[in-house]
């Protein structure tokens, strides 16, 4: 029973705090860089980690930084999100397109 009770707690913790995140798009070009990086990951079904996704934007634009790649992924929760995969030595931080899963919750 405990378990029951705290999973639907968490699940309004995780949306209030992504409705806290979430802003609205600043240019043109966070709207190019989501596309990007959402086609990147939709291809990539078991995600990838922020140097994997940093080393293919910087082919399409050398100034980016994984910095504000993550910012961004940050920033939309219910689109991104991560995950760790592995264990001890080899856990790993990868980011997953997460929006299909959100729109069948809103």
């Amino acid at each position: 029973e405990i378990n029951v009770m705290t999973v639907p707690l968490v699940n309004q913790d995780r949306e209030r705090n992504s409705e806290k995140q979430s802003q609205p798009l600043k240019s043109e070009k966070e709207a190019l860089l989501i596309g990007i990086i959402s086609t990147f990951l939709h291809v990539h079904p078991f995600g990838a980690n922020i140097e994997y996704l940093w080393s293919y934007m910087q082919q399409l634009d050398s100034r980016i930084s994984a910095g504000e790649i993550e910012m961004l992924l940050v920033r939309l929760p219910r689109m991104f999100k991560q995950e760790f995969t592995g264990v001890g030595a080899t856990l790993e931080k990868r980011w997953k397109f997460c929006a299909f899963e959100g729109i069948k919750t809103t």
